[in-house]
């Protein structure tokens, strides 16, 4: 995991955001989340692409919303964080 967060939970840029995306594919992994002012910046091929999910992400609640399980009492959590997100 890498990078920043504003004061206000905005996920800010990163560096070498296609290098850390081609190495997940490298380990297998299936997902990842990148800042959404990144998400352009990634160059992968066609085969590449097929392989991994990018999840592309603004604000630390939408991190939280795809890393967590939300199942049971946890789903009220979710909604009360995504309410007070506006």
């Amino acid at each position: 995991m890498t990078g920043s967060l504003s004061i206000r939970g905005e996920v800010l840029p990163i560096g070498g955001v296609t290098a850390k995306v081609e190495a997940a594919i490298e380990t297998g992994i299936k997902r990842v989340i990148v800042p959404k002012d990144n998400y352009e910046d990634i160059i992968l091929s066609k085969e590449q692409k097929e392989k991994i999910k990018i999840i592309p992400v603004s604000t630390f609640t939408e991190v939280l919303k795809n890393v967590l399980v939300w199942e049971g009492k946890n789903k009220a959590i979710l909604n009360k964080l995504l309410k007070n997100k506006n």
